[in-house]
């Protein structure tokens, strides 16, 4: 009972408890749930219209556009430029298919598989797959759709070649899954922009309108007075009238999040002692490629230009005319330099020369491998025993072979012995320039067996076989070192804005201030791979100084100077280049009234009050764009085309100063007026503009949550 007591009394202490206890239960079930919604919002990339894109989503698009490229380059890396190009586009993609595509299903439109085929193999390819070279034949630069059934014909049936063959086809059916993608993308946004241009249609006034502004044109005697003449001291423009037209213009004032920053960007550069290291390196290489019997392997470890196991004519070395200038004239074993240009090193040695064919005309069958290597050279014997007994060589490729050359009855073409090196291998170079034309025989090289046969030779002209060994001379660690020692001795000793700005001079820095950076920049000034800066700018805050950052050849700090947030330049910011064109229409009126209460009749009479010279401008129409030596002034072009002949006109204010002009001569064109075809000509030209313009203003409409600065 005593118990029970003591919990009645402390009854209102216990509901407290327990009610703290179950809110502190509440709260941190939330607060956890709101961590878990937090760190997803983290984690977007990309919002577009509430459709978010989350890291993993967004770094999968970007392998699978970087292997595309890679394919395509047949390279297994790709530099920043490139890397830059690919994440740009993946972003532009997105924003694309989260404005266009609700639309396209609203509309009801999509591809059908006819279509789909009518792209790929039809009448009607889709110029994503004309403008590929390996599509085009090589002959003409045409479009081969041969080409094109060919290779789907292997990837379809990719399963059954065998797996060394199944291998090297593997990437090509990865980079066709990408193109179909962006052939039905090209096609829907092609389908979408096209239902926006037949809703604008030119009707008879317009045609006639824009026949008249091309068919007739002007030669004109013109004296102009620039506004330069009047100094910019002297004209006073009201905060009022600034105001007014800021407000006329505010849209054109939008501006993304902005960082403001001064920067110090140092070069990093060889020292002269790097120089004369490399010298010496140079003279000690020289003196082994003397003695040397195997000048393949010393280029190939001395020199960035690997050797090439080959005979070369004059022609084969291009424009390079210090090589010319020294295979021309040396003997076997003769070397030059050496020689110094271009921020390399340069040593020449004439290796070999001969007498022998430029290139050859080679016939080319690759045949499917069997089972074992000894089963597939039992096949190309017995394939070449049947060619040498008379066979059409021909009628075999197109019976056997398994590359892309069986479309054109094996021809590849004639090839140099560099270019049989780079495609295949050495010997495939030697069989192909050692057969007599006419025969043909079995080669090996790294993609399987082939059989080759020798239809035509060039004739016999000099050849040379030349080591080239260059070496670029490059910042040495130790060079690098004193420039960033220095560099880093300088932020600690001037580790603010202010004290950057007052002691860059004086330590031999160069300072840039002020520079605006977007959090979309890859550059920064001149500086390129500069992304690092940006993403530092954008997330530190005003009075920081940064980190040395390595930008591909330049060291560089930056000070933050503050942000300018996304929305509207501010009224002061715009306000000089405001007023300098209220400055300028002030001018113009200025001079216009002081000309005109002068009452000038000739243009002889205008220049000697304008001090100018007077100059000729022919065929000037109201659809001249921009009028030769005076600019883009389409108020002259319009004047000029009402204006009757042999006329002094009034001064005109345009955009760059005042003009007086006189037509003296004025021609039309013989052309007949044809409705029809002047209404095609303007469509056409709308339907590039409208499409444009539609896809662009969409994206720019659409509710756009850019993270990108972020992850990179």
């Amino acid at each position: 009972m005593a118990t029970l007591e003591k919990i009645r009394k402390k009854a209102g202490l216990l509901v407290t408890v327990v009610g703290i206890a179950l809110f502190a239960f509440i709260i941190g079930d939330l607060l956890n749930s709101g961590s878990s919604f937090i760190n997803r919002n983290q984690n977007n990339v990309v919002v577009v219209n509430g459709n978010a894109i989350d890291y993993q989503d967004y770094i999968a698009r970007e392998n699978e556009l970087t292997e595309v490229y890679q394919i395509q380059m047949g390279t297994s890396t790709l530099n920043e430029n490139y890397t830059n190009q690919i994440r740009q586009a993946v972003y532009e993609n997105i924003i694309m298919e989260n404005v266009l595509e609700p639309r396209l299903e609203k509309l009801g439109m999509y591809i059908t598989p006819e279509e789909m085929t009518d792209m790929v193999e039809g009448e009607n390819i889709s110029p994503v797959l004309l403008q590929m070279p390996m599509f085009q034949n090589p002959q003409t630069g045409t479009f081969d759709r041969s080409a094109v059934i060919n290779f789907l014909n292997q990837i379809k049936n990719i399963d059954g070649f065998p797996e060394s063959t199944q291998a090297q086809l593997m990437p090509y059916k990865t980079l066709w899954l990408f193109w179909e993608k962006n052939i039905e993308r090209n096609r829907m946004t092609e389908k979408y922009t096209t239902l926006l241009n037949k809703a604008v249609v030119a009707n008879s006034l317009d045609a006639k309108d824009a026949f008249n502004n091309s068919v007739e044109s002007s030669d004109v005697v013109y004296v102009m007075e620039s506004f330069s003449n009047i100094a910019d001291s002297t004209i006073n423009i009201p905060a009022s009238e600034i105001e007014k037209l800021y407000r006329e213009r505010k849209e054109m004032f939008r501006q993304s999040e902005t960082c403001i920053i001064d920067y110090i960007a140092v070069d990093i550069v060889p020292s002269q002692e790097d120089y004369n290291s490399v010298s010496k390196e140079m003279d000690a290489i020289k003196a082994e490629l003397e003695t040397t019997e195997n000048v393949a392997a010393l280029t190939n470890e001395k020199s960035e230009r690997k050797y090439t196991n080959a005979f070369f004519s004059v022609s084969g070395f291009g424009t390079d005319q210090d090589a010319i200038n020294f295979i021309t004239t040396a003997e076997i074993g003769d070397i030059e330099g050496p020689v110094f240009k271009d921020n390399k090193y340069r040593i020449l040695k004439l290796v070999d020369k001969t007498e022998a064919p430029d290139s050859v005309n080679v016939l080319e069958m690759m045949l499917a491998s069997r089972a074992t290597e000894a089963e597939t050279k039992a096949y190309a014997d017995s394939l070449l025993n049947v060619i040498k007994k008379g066979a059409d060589f021909t009628e075999i490729v197109k019976a056997h072979s398994v590359d892309q050359l069986v479309e054109k009855n094996g021809e590849m073409g004639w090839i140099t012995e560099a270019g049989a090196l780079q495609g295949l291998n050495e010997e495939f170079k030697k069989t192909a320039f050692s057969l007599p034309v006419g025969q043909s025989a079995i080669v090996k090289s790294t993609y399987g067996y082939h059989i080759v046969k020798i239809t035509d030779r060039t004739k016999n002209v000099p050849k040379y076989k030349v080591a080239d060994i260059e070496y670029t001379v490059t910042p040495s660690s130790t060079t690098r070192s004193l420039l960033y020692n220095a560099l880093n001795q300088f932020i600690a000793n001037n580790n603010s804005v202010e004290k950057m700005e007052a002691a860059a001079k004086d330590n031999g820095y160069n300072l840039v201030s002020n520079a605006r950076v977007y959090s979309t920049d890859m550059v920064i000034g001149n500086i390129t791979g500069a992304r690092q800066v940006v993403r530092w700018a954008f997330n530190n805050k005003k009075g920081q100084v940064s980190d040395i950052h390595e930008c591909d050849d330049k060291f560089v700090v930056a000070a933050h100077k503050g942000k300018l947030p996304e929305g509207y330049q501010s009224l002061a910011s715009v306000t000089p280049q405001l007023k300098a064109e209220l400055a300028a229409k002030k001018k113009g009126e200025e001079i216009a009234a002081n000309l005109k209460a002068k009452n000038l009749s000739s243009i002889a009479a205008y220049a000697d009050a304008m001090s100018a010279t007077p100059d000729t401008v022919r065929f000037i129409t109201m659809a001249t764009s921009r009028i030769t030596n005076i600019g883009v002034e389409p108020k002259l072009n319009a004047l000029i085309a009402m204006s009757p002949l042999n006329k002094v006109s009034e001064p005109v204010a345009g955009n760059n100063g005042v003009y007086v002009f006189e037509v003296i001569n004025r021609t039309k064109d013989n052309n007949t007026y044809d409705e029809n075809r002047q209404k095609n000509m303007i469509e056409a030209n709308n339907s590039y503009r409208i499409g444009n313009y539609a896809l662009r203003y969409m994206q720019q409409e659409a509710d756009v949550e850019d993270n990108r600065i972020r992850f990179y």
